[in-house]
């Protein structure tokens, strides 16, 4: 009940937060000023996004030597978007993919091989990215700068940790696990998972160097698809005047928000959207842009991943 609760007040946070700034903006007419053609090429750049984001999958499944189909790759992204949308800081974004990737057979070990594989690549690059950005930018804050940098150091530990506690096949289950019942055949069920999990990550560490350039293509394609929705919204004209404001700052109010401990950021991500990006939009387009960005940006998804989640399609074994 306090778990459903504190995800009620977190997602009327961000209703709230819209509607004071359609109502900045002339109400709800703002939504209606973008023409069908700005609609449709936001969209254009999401399908890419999770399209790229379902690729990564399918390059980390190849280099393991799994076959995960990009359709099955792309379901489980959105399923991610849905569990992510409605969990603290989007820790239920990896068990969401994890549960689609179960759902085809996919094995455990594995599983957890694809998402550190994927997390360690996100982590890797989007340092990168934001040094881009903050050279196209005239002056970044601090909390900006720190934000992105901090979510890749907590990734690569968390990472880091993860394959250093997964148990070898001699050891034997510590006393905490013990006294929560994981003894007998629940330890060797992990135990089972955790040397597969070994594998597969040793398969990845000998990546070719045509897997990672594929593997990087992948992941710097899809965080550019996500910066391109903003400045598909608001139009070329208005994009070509102010275009390192629409890609600079989305990327740190995006990659910022799995720091803020609230599901879907509580409307701080609004706040700071009206903050830094609004001073370079007109006014009575600012309510629209930031109800559609955020819409192309998280709630479509969030409800196309709910759908995967709850509308499961007939198991079948990936070899």
């Amino acid at each position: 009940m306090i778990r459903r609760l504190f995800v009620a007040l977190s997602l009327a946070g961000v209703a709230v937060a819209t509607v004071l700034v359609l109502r900045m903006s002339g109400g709800p007419e703002a939504l209606f000023v973008l023409s069908p053609g700005n609609h449709l090429a936001a969209l254009g750049a999401m399908s890419l996004e999770v399209v790229m984001r379902g690729a990564r999958f399918v390059i980390l499944g190849a280099a393991m030597g799994v076959s995960v189909p990009l359709l099955i790759a792309t379901m489980a992204q959105l399923a991610g978007d849905g569990g992510g949308a409605v969990t603290p800081s989007r820790s239920g974004s990896d068990p969401a993919k994890a549960l689609i990737l179960v759902r085809r057979g996919v094995r455990g070990g594995h599983i957890g091989a694809l998402l550190v594989g994927e997390v360690v690549a996100e982590a890797i690059l989007l340092p990168v990215c934001a040094l881009i950005l903050i050279l196209s930018l005239e002056s970044v804050s601090l909390p900006a700068m720190g934000a992105t940098l901090t979510w890749s150091v907590a990734a690569l530990t968390l990472v880091g940790v993860a394959v250093w506690l997964a148990p070898t096949r001699d050891s034997t289950a510590p006393r905490l696990l013990q006294r929560f019942g994981v003894t007998g055949p629940r330890w060797e069920r992990l135990v089972t998972i955790a040397a597969d999990f070994r594998q597969a990550a040793g398969a990845l560490r000998r990546m070719s160097h045509v897997h990672l350039a594929l593997l990087a293509a992948a992941t710097v394609g899809h965080i550019g698809a996500r910066l391109l929705v903003l400045p598909a919204l608001a139009g070329s004209a208005l994009a070509s005047e102010n275009l390192a404001e629409l890609l600079g700052w989305p990327f740190f109010l995006l990659y910022g928000a799995p720091l803020i401990p609230v599901p879907a950021g509580g409307g701080a991500i609004e706040a700071g959207f009206v903050y830094w990006v609004g001073e370079h939009l007109p006014a009575e387009k600012l309510g629209g842009l930031l109800f559609w960005w955020r819409f192309y940006t998280f709630h479509l998804f969030a409800l196309a991943g709910w759908l995967v989640i709850t509308i499961p399609l007939r198991r079948r074994t990936l070899k």
